[in-house]
């Protein structure tokens, strides 16, 4: 652009009759002169437009670092404040089991098992929900509630299959079944118990309650078999 108006004022001063007492070669160091002088602010102008654009670069980095730390300590306080609700929610929770564990130490049934059943209404996902089944079973079945330990006994060992206590639980379940005078059933959980887990601790408990509901027939002699 600026190579083209150098030659349009060439050429336009070209056509200038020598009559006008005009000097060309003047006239055409001053402009070169002043275009150089355009070129020169041209430049500057760039440059100064170059650090505007770097300055609005940095300006919008520090914006979005600005933006994401308001967003992190969001985060941070939102995580903070849910921390606080899950410890208080887990010492409320845990209040309640202990106490209802308590009562059924002390043999205070009836309180046990509305502690038990409001821990499990109110805390159903909480750490101690699979023991505070369990032991809400197990306070039926102190208080001679066998349809209700049965069922809950079950339902136990349908959703905590892992526990610790489930082997527990089957030998307990047989109690029940034994007082319900269901004696198959009882007799075949104990044999399913003593299969699985034949170095359970309740398991010698659980082979004198088998033999005791099952006795071992003694083998007939054989005038006995022949009569």
């Amino acid at each position: 652009m600026q190579g083209f108006f150098l030659i349009f004022l060439l050429v336009a001063f070209s056509w200038q009759p020598v009559s006008a007492g005009i000097n060309t070669e003047k006239v055409i160091v001053d402009h070169n002169k002043k275009i150089k002088r355009l070129v020169r602010a041209n430049k500057s102008l760039k440059g100064k437009i170059e650090q505007l654009e770097q300055q609005q670069q940095e300006s919008r980095q520090k914006i979005t670092e600005l933006f994401n730390l308001m967003e992190y300590k969001k985060s941070s306080a939102v995580v903070e404040q849910t921390m606080l609700r899950v410890r208080e929610h887990n010492k409320k929770a845990k209040k309640i089991y202990t106490n209802a564990r308590s009562l059924l130490v002390t043999d205070q049934y009836e309180q046990a098992v509305s502690l038990f059943k409001q821990y499990l209404d109110i805390y159903p996902d909480n750490n101690h929900a699979s023991d505070a089944h369990y032991w809400l079973a197990k306070t039926y079945l102190a208080q001679g509630q066998h349809t209700l330990a049965k069922n809950t006994f079950v339902a136990f060992q349908q959703n905590s299959p892992l526990h610790h206590k489930y082997a527990n639980s089957l030998f307990e379940l047989a109690r029940v079944y034994v007082e319900l005078k269901q004696t198959d059933q009882a007799k075949k959980l104990l044999e399913s118990m003593l299969d699985k887990f034949p170095s359970h601790r309740v398991a010698d408990r659980a082979q004198q309650l088998l033999s005791k509901i099952a006795p071992i027939k003694p083998i007939a002699s054989e005038s006995e078999q022949l009569n």
